[in-house]
């Protein structure tokens, strides 16, 4: 495909026809409109002296009685208008592409410079920003929604970077506890209660790993989007077989469970299994990080669903990042947490266009709550 035009030559054509069609309307229109005069005046010279008058001077050897010699010279003056007037549309036609190509250089180059910085970006370069200066207009805000768009791409990937990290972290640890159980807890003549302790060790390291694997799928299944999978979703139900199969883990752990059903939304809509583990991992999340003799309290409402707990005393700036992945509120209770439930609920409340809000209770505990909204 070959390229276009540029929008600075395309600006100076542009230019220059418009000024070659203004100009040269005008100038017809003074043409027409002096060769209409010129006529009325011919007329008048050509026409008799009323009375055999004469005029006051001598005869002038070049004008004729019936007054061709005023005619022909308006014909040539009219001539000489067209041929010149043709001239000065050129001129001008050159002189407004000239003007036209100046202008639009001028205001292109912070665009060109735009230009070069995209070009120079990459993952490792993700720092750089275009930074233009200048007055506040079309082109300088353009430079900023690129230069947030930047921002915004660098925080993602430092994000991505970081997840990473944590995530072969995450792995490496139950990997290394089971190949450290193989090696020192299995050794040459160990009885039958040796092997067997082993063989927990290594079955509650696979179960961290699995857990752990879950969870970053079911993350990455939040994070994909929902495309044409949603479909009608009753909320109540969802959150009334969650308690029922949290029930007995909440009762080993000595926390009750408190439900209080509202109002259903009308209209919701989503992705039925992504919602279920969204409620499922509030749930799970209250009756972990909570205490002997606590409680967990589940709302639902018109506005959405809210999960409410007892538990240790946190601060509130660390709850603020408690949605990132592989942050944890602290020491887990009954079993080893992946640091992934609340990054599940954050990505699947987006991915369906909700809200997500937790907040630190007095006297100890987390309160999130889930604005849903149709879809």
């Amino acid at each position: 495909m070959t390229r276009g035009w540029s929008i600075g030559t395309r600006t100076a054509v542009a230019f220059a026809l418009a000024t070659m069609a203004l100009v040269a309307g005008a100038l017809v229109f003074v043409n027409l409109a002096s060769q209409w005069s010129l006529s009325n005046s011919t007329t008048e010279l050509a026409r008799p002296l009323p009375w055999g008058a004469t005029t006051s001077v001598g005869p002038d050897p070049d004008v004729r009685a019936d007054g061709a010699a005023p005619v022909a010279f308006v014909r040539v003056v009219a001539a000489q208008q067209w041929q010149w007037s043709a001239v000065g549309v050129v001129v001008a036609g050159v002189l407004a592409g000239v003007l036209g190509w100046l202008l639009s250089r001028s205001v292109l180059r912070p665009i060109d410079r735009i230009t070069r910085t995209a070009d120079r970006i990459s993952a490792s370069t993700l720092h750089e920003r275009t930074a233009l200066d200048g007055p506040d207009d079309e082109v300088r805000r353009l430079s900023r929604t690129i230069d947030a768009l930047l921002d915004r791409l660098e925080a993602a990937f430092d994000a991505q970077r970081q997840f990473i990290a944590h995530a072969a972290h995450e792995l490496r640890t139950p990997l290394a506890v089971q190949r450290a159980s193989l090696q020192i807890g299995l050794s040459d003549g160990d009885g039958p209660q040796d092997v067997a302790a082993v063989r927990a060790e290594l079955l509650e390291q696979n179960r961290r790993t699995e857990h752990l694997v879950e969870s970053l799928l079911v993350l990455a299944e939040a994070e994909r989007g929902l495309a044409d999978r949603t479909a009608p979703i009753d909320l109540v139900a969802i959150v009334a077989d969650v308690v029922a199969q949290a029930g007995p883990d909440a009762a080993r752990a000595g926390v009750g469970m408190e439900t209080e059903y509202g109002a259903e939304p009308v209209g919701l809509t989503g992705e039925p299994l992504l919602v279920r583990q969204l409620v499922g991992n509030l749930v799970d999340n209250a009756v972990e990080y909570n205490h002997v003799g606590g409680w967990v309290r589940i709302r639902t409402g018109l506005e959405g669903v809210t999960v409410e707990n007892t538990g240790p005393v946190l601060d509130p700036a660390l709850v603020d990042g408690l949605a990132e992945p592989f942050r944890r509120g602290g020491e887990p209770g009954t079993k080893r947490h992946s640091g992934l439930g609340l990054s599940i609920v954050a990505a699947i409340a987006e991915s369906h266009g909700w809200t997500v809000h937790a907040a630190a209770r007095d006297g100890g505990g987390l309160r999130v709550s889930v604005g849903v909204s149709p879809m």
